[in-house]
């Protein structure tokens, strides 16, 4: 959902009915699609209503969860700190993998298409 003002009128419009009839759309400079970010330590479940997850793994670590997202969504994760500990996701990642977040700065960018989530991108390991 877009906040737009149109005359001195405030209004809500969603993303595609702005961009609904705009073919070869090039955005430009920073864009910020959600400025919100979770924080999740272990073990916990992934919002994949928000584009970013932080983790923030204690000692003991443990398993996270990610549920179900929508074709061609695109999720961030970040391992923001650690105390000691793993946090993995064991669940809903093509082929059966297990993402394994170990150290600060491990990362991965994963794409929901074909009924799971695919790791396109990171630092963190697969198992």
């Amino acid at each position: 959902m877009l906040y737009v003002v149109q005359s001195n009128t405030s209004k809500k419009v969603t993303a595609a009915t702005l961009f609904a009839n705009a073919a070869n759309v090039t955005l430009k400079g920073t864009v910020n699609l959600d400025t919100s970010v979770q924080i999740l330590a272990s073990p916990g479940i992934i919002d994949v209503s928000k584009l970013i997850t932080h983790l923030a793994c204690d000692a003991t670590g443990g398993t996270i969860s990610i549920p179900s997202g929508t074709t061609n969504q695109v999720k961030v994760l970040a391992m923001i700190s650690n105390s000691g500990g793993t946090m993995t996701i064991r669940s809903n990642i093509a082929n059966s993998a297990n993402v394994v977040f170990n150290n600060v700065g491990d990362t991965a960018t994963m794409l929901y298409t074909n009924n799971k989530w695919f790791v396109i991108g990171g630092t963190a390991s697969l198992t």
